[in-house]
């Protein structure tokens, strides 16, 4: 292009390739020509400034906090003279209300309907800082994160090559030493800071440790050999349930005479479904499940005619009420079954009375047990705070063949948009009590008897387990109580029935744990059982006598059953029992560590003394605390593998 001022003061614009005019000549007036070259000159100096905020191009400046400039002084100081802000992360804020009113002429009108606003938030943030090339703060933060090690703050100072101050770190830091005499330490909130001098190295960390160093030792390449403490609080929660109350109501009556099962229960099938959440398609129905179904004696709506009466102390079976009768008289219709149900004559609450799930998935058997002789059932895996458990099942009793809820014979050929309907056995909002302090059945259905000792293959050799009840007097943990007429310096194993038999499996007592497999313990995922449904509970209370109220009062652990796990731990004053002692377990390539959050890196492993190397000898899950032996020589040689870890506090 040639630009060309005549005479007259107007500009033309000749465009050529070469010799060659491709457009023909324009004449601009000098106005114009003025007012285009002020425009354009205003749109580059934008340009300009745009990409001077970031250090980047116009097009890519677009983000939130832009890189500011500070004044050239902290070049040296920081390796630059800009502050560099990018977070990243969601807010979530949910709004809504639940409104619920029950036409119970029993209940008083104002209770009748009630209700309010629900407010929910999720904050997920993390944020990157820099201050020049040197200074970088890292922080993250959720709101739903149930532990402090799972938010992390740290600020990191990184030097030049001629810096005496190599790094400089402030928060989360770790502290890795390859050495066998002193061991190092990944969970550290503090200060680190690395120096060099000439040729001379320093590493110097001032902080403190949030976590703490744990040892395995599997023997002889195949036993795993550790000891372990568990809380009474800490009972193996949301996975264990009766199918029914007649198999609660008789539990402890079957296991009198232990290792005999006196109940004369066969349980022969049991189909188990919950909420689909895989996406599996294969074997999914909607499904309503209903609290009182099956259910002779404990009924939870025992003024409602569509279910009374009941027959009583009976076994659980469809005919035990007259719930499962009438509910073959109403449509099965997924989309108009919650309205049947919510109103006259039922006046049903869902998610109290019943639960329905659209589309729910049926656990293979691979992914639940049950109990045959016992009538209990045992998940793989722990029922999330939102999920339904709904079965139905069949057993004989005495010679007689009974049926809770519809197996698949009885819904096979039915259309898949029609309900079935089943037992509840966990309805999908936990609670204990209703509003008028009524104990809610389902609560009762989930065993809290039940003890998971983070082992599988339990070995009944060197099998040692106490039961102790920590003295605040003088911090110790004993294994029987100083006082009670009955209890007075009797081992609390024995007042848990769980020392009846002797080494043989007969009576009497020998003062050690009654190793009886599927009764007290189940070896194969290392759970053990108690032959009591409350045993620092209700139990516990019948070992007093009526004049010992004040020994009931201290000892006696009746929030552990009547309120959820998270309430009963805060009764600090009566969560003081303990079970505990050592085991060996384990298979011999996989080796499980105890606890959660284990420090990457931390992971050390020898076999006969020998130091093993990761990713050639061995590999480490650190999300779930498993280590795994690849290499079969080691296996094979026989030599005692032991594990060093670390693993960091769950609140500091």
């Amino acid at each position: 292009m040639q630009v060309e001022l005549d005479t007259g003061l107007n500009f033309s614009l000749t465009e050529r390739i070469g010799d060659f005019d491709y457009r023909p000549p324009v004449i601009i007036p000098f106005e114009n020509y003025s007012r285009y070259h002020t425009e354009m000159l205003i749109k580059q100096y934008w340009q300009e400034r745009s990409a001077a905020v970031d250090g980047e191009s116009a097009v890519a400046s677009k983000r939130l906090i832009p890189k500011i400039y500070i004044s050239p002084a902290f070049d040296r100081l920081f390796g630059g003279s800009y502050v560099e802000i990018n977070p990243r992360g969601m807010v979530n804020l949910d709004f809504g209300g639940r409104f619920q009113r029950i036409n119970n002429p029993s209940i008083p009108i104002r209770q009748q309907r009630n209700g309010g606003f629900e407010f929910d938030q999720q904050i997920s943030m993390n944020i990157v800082g820099k201050i020049g090339e040197k200074l970088k703060v890292t922080a993250n933060f959720d709101n739903n994160n149930s532990f402090d090690f799972q938010n992390n703050l740290k600020v990191e100072f990184t030097g030049f090559e001629e810096d005496i101050i190599k790094k400089l770190e402030i928060g989360n830091v770790s502290m890795p030493i390859n050495n066998s005499l002193i061991t190092g330490a990944q969970n550290l909130f503090g200060l680190k800071t690395q120096l060099q001098f000439g040729k001379l190295y320093i590493t110097a960390v001032a902080s403190t440790q949030r976590g703490k160093q744990d040892q395995v030792t599997v023997e002889g390449g195949g036993v795993q050999s550790r000891e372990f403490q568990i809380k009474a609080s800490d009972y193996d929660e949301n996975r264990h349930f009766f199918l029914g109350h007649f198999f609660r109501d008789n539990y402890e009556k079957w296991l009198r005479n232990i290792p005999q099962i006196t109940s004369g229960i066969k349980v022969t099938r049991v189909e188990v479904y919950i909420i689909n959440r895989n996406n599996d398609t294969r074997s999914q129905r909607n499904i309503v499940a209903f609290m009182d179904l099956g259910e002779g004696k404990v009924i939870y709506q025992q003024n409602d005619g569509q279910v009374m009466p009941g027959l009583g102390d009976v076994p659980n079976q469809n005919d035990a009420n007259r719930l499962f009768g009438n509910l073959n008289n109403i449509t099965r219709d997924v989309n108009q079954i919650d309205d049947v149900l919510n109103a006259p004559p039922f006046n049903m609450v869902k998610a109290t009375h019943y639960d329905k799930i659209n589309g729910a998935r049926k656990l293979d058997e691979r992914e639940y047990t049950f109990h045959p002789e016992l009538g209990y059932i045992s998940l793989n895996r722990k029922l999330n705070s939102d999920e339904v458990l709904a079965v139905a099942y069949e057993y004989s009793y005495n010679g007689r063949i009974y049926k809770v809820g519809e197996l698949t014979e009885d819904y096979i050929n039915r259309p898949e948009d029609e309900v079935i309907f089943m037992k509840m056995l966990r309805p999908s909002k936990i609670a204990t009590r209703d509003q008028l302090n009524r104990r809610i059945p389902t609560w009762d259905l989930m065993m809290k008897n039940v003890y998971n000792l983070n082992a599988s293959q339990v070995s009944r050799e060197g099998f040692q387990l106490r039961i102790t009840y920590r003295d605040d007097e003088t911090g110790q943990d004993k294994p029987t109580l100083n006082e009670g007429v009955n209890t007075k310096d009797v081992p609390l194993i024995e007042l848990m029935n769980l020392d009846r038999l002797n080494v043989n499996g007969d009576p009497p007592k020998d003062g050690n744990f009654d190793f009886v497999e599927n009764v007290t313990i189940n070896t194969t995922t290392g759970t053990i059982f108690f032959p009591v449904l409350e045993p620092f509970g209700a139990h516990l209370r019948s070992l007093f006598e009526p004049n010992e109220a004040e020994l009931v009062q201290r000892y006696v652990y009746d929030t552990l059953y009547g309120t959820t796990k998270a309430d009963a731990q805060l009764d600090v004053t009566k969560d003081k029992f303990f079970l505990s002692g050592s085991l060996m377990s384990g298979s011999a390539s996989e080796i499980m560590l105890d606890g959660i959050n284990i420090a990457e890196g931390s992971v050390i492993v020898t076999a006969g003394g020998i130091r093993l190397t990761e990713g050639v000898d061995y590999t480490v899950d650190y999300n779930f605390g498993k280590v795994k032996i690849i290499n079969e020589s080691i296996l094979n040689s026989g030599k005692n593998i032991q594990v060093t870890y670390e693993k960091g506090d769950l609140f500091n």
